[in-house]
């Protein structure tokens, strides 16, 4: 018994069929799908340390400030408390999490959010140290400033937005 195809046609037919859906699907058959892909879905770090959890953690701050305030919540995963050390640039806080309890720093003091002698500007980066039961980490963690509006109740000092070009432009030109 022969199972091959009659003609040439035929094969040539399907094999154009393979390579087009080959061609169609090449880009999803060869790449991780990004559904996959754990990442922090908003503006500040995700990470985790010893029993801590930290979610959504940035700092706010300005250009001409030498504060940054802490945003974001940390979690005890643990049913005991523990206290968490953060360094920045030589500016220090401690906070204490109750077991199985949240820290929330947008709704704490000052003292405990307020980051003193931070030199970092909004847009940059900062390498800042965690410490929590021994164990030390070192996350870079973003400084952001008051242009997103949901920020602007935690810059240090308050938030004075910049004068718009088109304003300058408008006071240049009643100058002259």
């Amino acid at each position: 018994m022969n199972f091959a195809p009659k003609n040439r046609v035929q094969q040539s037919v399907a094999a154009g069929a393979v390579l087009v859906m080959l061609g169609v699907s090449g880009c999803s058959f060869t790449s991780e799908q990004s559904t996959t892909t754990q990442y922090a879905a908003s503006d500040g770090i995700v990470k985790d340390l010893g029993p801590v959890l930290l979610r959504n953690l940035l700092i706010v701050g300005s250009e001409d400030e030498s504060a940054g305030r802490l945003v974001g919540t940390v979690f005890n995963t643990s049913d005991q408390p523990v206290d968490l050390s953060i360094r920045a640039g030589g500016a220090e806080t401690s906070i204490t999490i109750e077991g199985d309890g949240e820290f929330r720093f947008e709704e704490e003091t000052a003292d405990d959010t307020t980051l003193e002698g931070l030199e970092d500007v909004p847009g940059s980066l900062v390498d800042v140290d965690f410490e929590v039961d021994g164990e030390q980490a070192t996350f870079q963690v973003p400084v952001l400033d008051g242009t997103l509006a949901e920020y602007r109740d935690f810059v240090p000092g308050g938030f004075t937005p910049r004068p718009s070009e088109p304003a300058a432009t408008e006071e240049a030109a009643e100058g002259e």
